[in-house]
């Protein structure tokens, strides 16, 4: 007979009376009883797409003609289902048909009345009071309802922590047939971590590619952090030139009716486009105008104008000049530099010198660590859950949908383009492989992300949005995201770790 468990503390929740009786909830002061158990206790699953629960699980017989109750583990372990079989359901996929004695359900029901007894209150009878005849008439359905939900949870999760494989994603159940006087029977569904030999991934030859800085290189970050600190200054209107800047009044007109118009526009001479229009020979007519010169361009009404009668329409755009200005950039002398927070301009180039090394390094250290997980993964051949690869190309196809939107593309062409892309189901399959493949190194290894460490990266996150500590930490753990980041860090060790052992030559 399968172990009989209690449901041991119970939360505050309200509990509604389903006996038609007209008895409103809140008069009642029921405020203790139902346990509701959170699924993300059996399995964790995250947004990359492939997390196992990281228990140490104890063999167990998987055969699906034999129940393997009585032969998993320990004489002493002891189960809530009284039959259990296993059944493979394809790649990755399995499927455990339980069953739960009367003997347990009864028990489990009648400790849950007894406890809601002890809490609930109804008018008439004192705390701990009410008839548990009257109980079971007013709150059957949600009792049972409980205890169904309860015993789901805890059977599932102690087959899982039983098991020699690694669960993915929450269960699908089916089959589920619940009552307070036969065995309670139901199938859960779920995909599985899958089973493969790891390659060799110690001492991989690759070669440096990291590219040296040149002074010129020097020279051209030098002159981009003075241009930063650049400012518009007057020019004689009539003396702008390619690079110079000019101040337009601007009106754009469909079939002569004004549709847009802005005063002060500042232009470069030498940009044919206002917006995402292209007007060919404009900054031939800018560079040298006088002032108060006027300008008629045909122009096509650009598709994501707001007003969207006008969109790709053929039109005129008329241009006054009424300034011009020039760019000057800041010489390199004390005062400049001493806002830079150097102490010369040969103090200032080693700094910038030091910087692009810096960057270059950490660069082709990404592109090595990328390279190498993709040598490894790529050597792997597994079976895949297919329910998975459908979720990863689905998320891939979100992502490109919203990349081809921020292109300028409507949603309704970009989701056309998306979905008809091929190489997103191999792009989805190749990435969980690595994924998988990395969290066997990372097991191997005995990597692992500490508490500390995930903190230091929600405090680099919200510094770099400028929003505090406490916020994003509490938006990270209410969206269920901490899971997802500890993986995704996790696996940015291994890569690191590959990279380490790699044998580099040219570095």
């Amino acid at each position: 007979m399968a172990k009989k468990h209690g449901l041991g503390s119970i939360p505050s929740s309200a509990y509604v009376d389903t006996s038609g009786g007209g008895h409103d909830d809140s008069s009642l002061g029921i405020d203790a009883y139902r346990r509701k158990r959170s699924p993300s206790t059996l399995m964790n699953d995250d947004t990359n797409g492939a997390e196992g629960s990281e228990t140490e699980v104890t063999n167990m017989n998987t055969s699906a003609t034999e129940n393997p109750v009585a032969d998993a583990g320990t004489d002493s372990q002891d189960f809530i289902a009284s039959n259990i079989e296993l059944v493979d359901e394809g790649a990755c996929r399995k499927r455990l048909k339980i069953t739960i004695s009367q003997e347990t359900v009864s028990s489990e029901l009648e400790t849950n009345f007894r406890q809601l007894k002890n809490s609930v209150m109804l008018p008439g009878f004192r705390q701990g009071k009410v008839p548990l005849a009257i109980l079971k008439k007013r709150f059957n359905d949600q009792v049972q309802e409980d205890v169904r939900e309860d015993l789901k949870g805890r059977s599932v999760e102690e087959q899982f922590e039983a098991a020699d494989y690694k669960p993915l994603g929450f269960p699908e159940f089916e089959n589920v047939e619940f009552s307070a006087d036969k065995p309670f029977t139901f199938e859960a569904v779920f995909d599985v971590q899958p089973t493969f030999e790891l390659p060799e991934y110690k001492n991989i030859e690759i070669d440096s590619e990291v590219v040296p800085v040149e002074d010129a290189d020097v020279a051209a970050e030098v002159d981009r952090i003075c241009e930063q600190s650049a400012t518009l200054e007057p020019l004689e209107v009539g003396q702008q030139a390619e690079g110079d800047f000019v101040v337009v009044d601007i009106d754009l007109q469909v079939e002569g009716e004004s549709i847009f118009s802005k005063s002060e526009v500042v232009m470069k001479v030498g940009d044919d486009f206002i917006d995402s229009m292209e007007i060919s020979g404009l900054s031939k007519d800018l560079a040298g105008a006088a002032q108060d010169a006027t300008f008629e361009k045909s122009v096509e009404v650009p598709q994501d104008f707001p007003e969207a009668e006008h969109r790709e329409k053929s039109g005129s755009i008329h241009l006054t000049v009424r300034d011009a200005k020039k760019m000057v950039t800041p010489e390199l002398d004390e005062e400049f530099l001493g806002r830079l927070g150097v102490e010369s301009e040969e103090d200032l180039r080693n700094k910038v010198r030091e910087g692009m090394e810096g960057r270059r390094i950490a660069e082709e250290n990404t592109r090595q660590e990328d390279l190498l997980s993709e040598k490894v993964a790529d050597s792997v051949e597994m079976e895949l859950p297919e329910s998975m690869v459908s979720r990863r190309k689905d998320s891939l196809v979100r992502n490109k949908i919203m990349e081809m939107m921020r292109e300028g593309a409507s949603e309704e062409d970009a989701s056309a383009e998306a979905e008809k892309d091929e190489e997103m189901g191999k792009q989805a399959r190749l990435e969980l492989v690595r994924i998988f493949v990395l969290d066997k190194i990372a097991d191997e290894e005995k990597v692992f992300v500490t508490e500390d460490e995930v903190v230091q990266r929600l405090q680099a996150i919200a510094s770099t949005y400028q929003r505090p500590l406490e916020e994003v930490l509490e938006q990270y753990r209410s969206g269920g995201m901490i899971p997802e980041l500890r993986n995704g860090m996790k696996r940015e060790k291994v890569k690191q770790l590959l990279r380490k052992k790699a044998k580099v030559s040219g570095s």
